[in-house]
C-alpha cells in the first residue's frame, strides 16, 4: 500500500475513493471498504483520503486522542486490501478551503477519483459546509459517481468512533470490540523495562510506551491476543504508568505472554486488549505481586481457550 503525509503533491488516476476520519477502523467503516474492494477488482485503484490530525484539534485548538496512531491504521487498511492512503495535511489554509474547491482541486484534480464513496453524515470542506447534497449535485455536473452508505446500527445504536472512544474510555474494550472489525490494538515496538518480570518474578513481559496521542483505557490489566510475525499468541497486559531507561514516565502497556520464549526487544508486536480483568492494584511484597500475576496469567489461559480454543 502506498502511504502519502507530509504533502500537498501528489498524482494518482482512475481512483475509488473513501473520504472520513476512519478513527475507529469499526464496522461502518467496513461496509465502506467494502465498496472500494468491489471498485479494486474492476480495475479501479482504491484510496482512503484522511487527515493527519483531527480537525478539532486545530480548529478548537482541542487535543483529541486518536483510537488508532498512523502506523496502526497503515496495518489495518493494508490488510483489508487499500493501495492507496492519503493522510493530507491539515493546515490553516486547507481548512479555509470551500467544499467545492476540494472536490474539483483535491478529490478529481489530485486524486483521479472516478467513485466517491462517504458515509450519510460526511461534512467537509470550510466549516464543514460540504454534505451529502452538494456531493449529489456536483456528480452530476462534473461526471463521478457518488456512493453515499447509511449509518450502520448495532445493539439499538449507532456505530460511531464517538461511541467506541466512550466504551474504551471507561474500560469497557469487549464492548467496544463488537463495534469493531479487529480487537482494539497497541502496535509498537518492544522496549526494555525495569526487568523486574524476568529477572525477579520470573514472568518475562514485552513493555511497549504508545505514542503520547494514542487513547488508552483506564489502567489495568486485561486478557491479550499478541501477534508477532506471523505467530498468535495469548497474554494478559498492564495498562499504567512506566518508568522508561531515561528515569521519565510514560503510559505505557506491559505484556506477559503465555507459552513464549523469544527474545523480542526492540520487534514490533501488536497487542489486542480483548477483556478487563481487573484494576490496578498495590501490594505489599513481591510474593503477592507474583501470586496476582500467575493468577491473572492463568485467567488470561482459560479465557483465550474458552473464547478462542487456545492450547499450549
Amino acid at each position: 500500500m502506498e502511504y502519502i503525509h507530509n504533502t500537498e503533491q501528489f498524482q494518482f488516476h482512475n481512483t475509488v475513493v473513501a473520504l472520513g476520519k476512519f478513527d475507529g477502523m469499526h464496522k461502518g467503516h467496513q461496509l465502506i471498504f467494502d465498496e472500494l474492494i468491489q471498485y479494486k477488482q474492476l480495475g479501479y485503484q482504491a484510496a482512503v483520503f484522511s487527515f493527519d490530525r483531527p480537525p478539532l484539534n486545530m480548529l478548537k485548538h482541542k487535543h483529541m486522542r486518536v483510537i488508532y496512531t498512523t502506523n496502526e491504521k497503515i496495518k489495518l487498511l493494508a490488510r483489508r486490501g487499500i493501495d492507496i492512503y492519503i493522510e493530507h495535511p491539515f493546515t490553516d489554509e486547507f481548512s479555509h478551503l470551500s467544499p467545492e474547491d476540494f472536490v474539483i482541486k483535491v478529490l478529481l484534480e489530485k486524486t483521479g477519483m472516478k467513485v466517491l464513496v462517504v458515509g450519510d453524515d460526511c461534512g467537509f470542506g470550510y466549516k464543514r459546509q460540504g454534505n451529502v447534497e452538494l456531493l449529489e449535485r456536483m456528480s452530476k455536473e462534473y461526471d463521478f459517481k457518488l456512493i453515499v452508505i447509511p449509518k450502520l446500527e448495532l445493539e439499538g445504536e449507532i456505530v460511531s468512533s464517538t461511541r467506541i472512544r466512550h466504551l474504551l474510555s471507561e474500560g469497557k474494550v469487549e464492548e467496544a470490540n463488537r463495534l469493531m472489525e479487529d480487537p482494539f490494538m497497541i502496535c509498537g515496538s518492544v522496549v526494555h523495562g525495569n526487568h523486574m518480570g524476568a529477572e525477579v518474578l520470573q514472568m518475562p513481559t514485552a513493555n511497549q510506551i504508545p505514542l503520547e496521542d494514542k487513547l488508552l483505557p483506564p489502567n489495568g490489566v486485561y486478557v491479550s491476543r499478541i501477534h508477532y510475525k506471523d505467530e498468535t499468541y495469548y497474554g494478559i497486559s498492564n495498562v499504567g504508568v512506566k518508568p522508561t531507561i531515561e528515569g521519565k514516565k510514560h503510559m505505557g502497556v506491559e505484556t506477559y505472554i503465555l507459552d513464549f520464549h523469544k527474545n523480542i526487544y526492540h520487534k514490533e508486536i501488536e497487542v489486542e486488549l480483548l477483556c478487563f480483568k481487573r484494576p490496578e492494584m498495590k501490594f505489599d511484597s513481591l510474593e503477592s505481586l507474583s501470586q496476582q500475576m500467575h493468577e491473572d496469567a492463568e485467567f488470561a489461559r482459560r479465557y483465550a481457550k474458552e473464547y478462542y480454543g487456545y492450547e499450549a
